[in-house]
């Protein structure tokens, strides 16, 4: 008996053209949890998350699938996985493929990154649409029936095919060499830029006249910049200091009140020794107010 469901995900058997085994796709509904607004929640519940996906498979291939598999069932967009063109093998997890993605109505690269290699989610264009093609599908996998996946029959998918991708990957030797030497160039026009102006630094005057001295371990426009950012930030700097030292002490009213409350203890307690002060000059005829 064939496996119709494997760790939450629907197996559905497709027929590629000239290939004598069928090709298993496995699918389940999107599902986002995460989803900060109804607009993306919206997306989340018309869609459909699907894994091992042909080569090729793109928003045309899907709708025209649906359009033999289930009538009426319209896809609005389909957002692949970045990773699915990469050449480095990756392991997929079943137990770990998320539905908490969040989708928009255009393509999302951030959500695509997200996506594991060879998956991808269609976002029909109502729910009704979604139900639609969820039960053909799901009943296409429960009796093991193999449906026809679209391809263009001049498209082949043999050695030429993945020799011709890799060779579109390698960059032209002479478009290398115009790359690097344009780099060089940039690199040597921005050092000149920076030379002149840190020797315009140099030849700064200041507030009173004088001419701004550079030392020879100063001679850089790091150092340069860093004695003027130094100099010019120093008061604001210090103000800060003074102003977050004062946040801190003043942050909460009962900390405002105890500090006025201590003040006072002060000033009282000063004015206490100064009224014993003058008694005491007073016994001992010492006290002349004027």
């Amino acid at each position: 008996m064939a496996v119709t469901e494997i760790k939450g995900f629907l197996v559905l058997p497709v027929k590629l053209p000239e290939a004598s085994r069928p090709h298993y796709i496995f699918f389940k509904k999107h599902d986002s949890k995460n989803s900060t607004n109804n607009s993306e929640n919206n997306n989340a519940n018309r869609s459909i998350f699907f894994f091992n996906l042909p080569i090729n498979t793109s928003t045309a291939s899907l709708r025209k699938y649906f359009q033999a598999v289930a009538i009426g069932s319209t896809i609005e967009s389909y957002t692949p996985s970045l990773l699915t063109d990469y050449a480095e093998d990756i392991w997929v997890d079943l137990t770990k493929l998320t539905s908490d993605l969040e989708l928009h109505q255009q393509e999302d690269i951030e959500a695509r990154s997200k996506l594991p290699k060879n998956c991808g989610i269609a976002t029909f264009v109502d729910k009704a649409a979604l139900v639609l093609a969820f039960n053909a599908l799901k009943k296409l996998a429960s009796s093991s029936t193999e449906s026809d996946w679209p391809i263009n029959a001049s498209s082949t998918f043999g050695s030429s095919y993945f020799l011709s991708k890799y060779q579109s990957q390698i960059l032209d030797p002479e478009e290398i060499s115009n790359i690097v030497s344009q780099a060089l160039v940039d690199f040597d026009k921005a050092e000149k830029e920076s030379m002149e102006n840190l020797q315009q630094q140099t030849q700064l005057v200041d507030e009173d006249g004088f001419t701004l001295v550079v030392g020879s371990h100063r001679k850089t426009k790091a150092g340069i910049m860093g004695r003027q950012k130094l100099a010019a930030t120093v008061e604001v700097d210090k103000a800060k200091s003074t102003m977050k030292k004062k946040e801190k002490e003043d942050f909460y009213r009962f900390q405002l009140r105890q500090r006025k409350k201590d003040e006072m203890n002060d000033l009282l307690k000063k004015f206490k020794l100064d009224q014993e002060k003058v008694r005491l000059m007073k016994e001992k005829k010492r006290f002349r107010p004027y």
